[in-house]
């Protein structure tokens, strides 16, 4: 009798403190309700925020989606909804410091190998036999199976999403440095070969047309051992079928085996996809030897260097052992001007400098310090020379580092970024009166469909 006693005189404690923690628990739950309604709120009212949403990603490097044009036509055909929801996402305010939040999340994964294969899962089409030519020598004057007839051009925004998509379609990762793999594609390579064989022959006679095409950081950097196991296709021999498609009035400079020499020295960056200005400055010297001239001493140039640098392999992988090492950027000033003029898409026009102080720019910005970027249209004006030769250079990206080592041998350097640009090759050449167009473009840029066909658009009459 007494035990019970003693048990009931227990229970109402026990009661007391089952209630404590059913409090305790519902006020957790109170506040774990709150606290995430608190957000979601939070994140709502970000989302209101229309006017202040981003234009571009600086983390993925790329122009983020536009706010739909509002017709009658794109309301009742679902358009405009469809394109208000794309950039809504796209231009979350929030969204920049997610996707790095994300691709820092990546790095605590675990142990990265020292070696290893992002994507490739790409067949390239077979390298036909023509490949196996003399670099040197001319081509056909007309390339086989590319089409005649109208040609539909390519937007900026489309070019240029291809691009990204064929850059980063296979990337070899070793030690902390990505190695973009070639993939052959036939059709883009004739179509590339036939614009530049068109631009050629409406200028022979009034101007020289020079090619040159940049390998990967693959091709140039690997041993053959390691280029050969990775899958895709040998861009030394790439190359040679580029050149062998060519007719006699296009003058190829072979720059690979140029390269390879070199591979010991810092020619393309570990992070991004671009080359040096050291890499480019050895193509630059190749040219010069095609055209039989003495090149300038430009790695005796007055020269900034801009550090650190993480770039576009960097944006995509998030790798933290290339944020450990990241790149720096060397720039090399003109003896005869720093200065240029450009005009934008919308035709606005700039005064700005050959090579820019990117000191203060964001870490993945500082390739930018090349000729204010990637412009529709750049003119450089040499004031020590009176008179004198003038090119038209038509580039992407990696004419960037390129254009800088012609300024001193030129009266004038007009640069079209080829993406970007709708100026008629042909015509502009006449109207300016210049002597030399150079076409200096990634080879695998030169390998994407689109690239290949505006260049055609452009360089047709």
């Amino acid at each position: 009798m007494a035990e019970k006693k003693r048990a009931r005189s227990k229970h109402p404690a026990s009661s007391a403190a089952l209630r404590a923690r059913h409090r305790t628990l519902m006020d957790m739950r109170l506040l774990s309700v709150l606290g995430f309604s608190g957000l979601l709120a939070i994140f709502a009212v970000v989302g209101l925020l229309f006017f202040v949403r981003p234009a571009t990603s600086e983390v993925e490097r790329r122009e983020l989606a536009a706010f739909p044009t509002l017709t009658v036509e794109s309301v009742l055909d679902g358009s405009f909804f469809s394109g208000f929801g794309l950039w809504y996402s796209d231009t979350y305010p929030l969204r920049e410091l997610l996707v790095a939040a994300n691709l820092a999340f990546k790095n605590l994964y675990g142990f990265q190998p020292a070696t290893q294969m992002v994507g490739g899962n790409v067949i390239a089409d077979n390298l036909p036999p023509e490949g196996a030519d003399d670099p040197a020598s001319g081509g056909p004057a007309v390339v086989p199976g590319v089409n005649d007839g109208p040609v539909e051009v390519p937007t900026a925004q489309s070019v240029q999403e291809d691009i990204q998509a064929n850059i980063m379609q296979g990337l070899y990762i070793k030690d902390g440095a990505a190695y973009s793999v070639y993939y052959f594609v036939q059709s883009a390579v004739e179509t590339y070969c036939q614009a530049l064989n068109t631009c050629a022959d409406n200028l022979a006679g009034e101007a020289t047309v020079y090619s040159i095409l940049v390998p990967n950081n693959s091709g140039a950097m690997l041993s053959e051992e390691e280029l050969a196991g990775l899958g895709g296709t040998d861009p030394r021999e790439a190359i040679r079928y580029f050149n062998s498609l060519f007719n006699e009035n296009v003058h190829p400079v072979f720059i690979y085996d140029t390269l390879r020499a070199h591979n010991d020295e810092y020619l393309y960056f570990r992070t991004d996809h671009h080359w040096t200005q050291l890499g480019a400055y050895y193509a630059y010297v190749e040219l010069c030897k095609a055209k039989g001239t003495e090149p300038a001493d430009v790695l005796n140039w007055e020269h900034m260097r801009f550090e650190p640098f993480l770039g576009s392999f960097y944006d995509q992988l998030g790798l933290g052992e290339m944020e450990a090492n990241p790149d720096y950027v060397d720039a090399y000033i003109p003896t005869s001007t720093n200065d240029l003029v450009f005009w934008d898409g919308e035709g606005a026009r700039y005064d700005w400098q050959i090579i820019t102080d990117v000191t203060d720019w964001a870490r993945s910005s500082k390739y930018a310090a090349f000729i204010a970027g990637d412009k529709p249209l750049t003119i450089i004006e040499n004031p020590t020379m009176d008179e004198g030769p003038s090119c038209l250079v038509i580039k992407e990206s990696y004419g960037c580092a390129f254009v800088p080592c012609l300024v001193d041998d030129y009266k004038t350097v007009y640069v079209f970024d080829c993406r970007y640009s709708d100026y008629n090759i042909p015509q502009f050449v006449r109207e300016h009166g210049i002597d030399d167009v150079i076409f200096i473009n990634n080879m695998t840029l030169a390998t994407t469909d689109t690239v290949a066909e505006r260049l055609l658009w452009m360089s047709s009459e």
